[in-house]
């Protein structure tokens, strides 16, 4: 009855690959973070790139309104 249960199946399956003494699952981990650590460090970069743009963005426009302000005062 527990095999029906697709949760059964699952662990059943589980069960499987503890059994496995080729290696091959700790393989497939190991490149499974290894992918997941390539992403996020490429999505990091970029997004840490785009952060630096808006900073400068941000601050030469500060810039420009500090200028304008104290021209005005002049």
């Amino acid at each position: 009855m527990i095999s029906e249960h697709p949760l059964g199946k699952m662990m059943s399956e589980l069960k499987n690959l503890k059994d496995n003494e080729k290696g091959q699952t700790s393989v497939e981990v190991i490149l499974l973070i290894g992918s997941i650590l390539v992403i996020s460090i490429i999505c990091g970069t970029y997004i840490y790139k785009i952060s630096l743009e808006i900073n400068g963005l941000y601050n030469q426009t500060a810039d420009k309104g500090r200028l304008y302000l104290l021209n005005k005062l002049n």
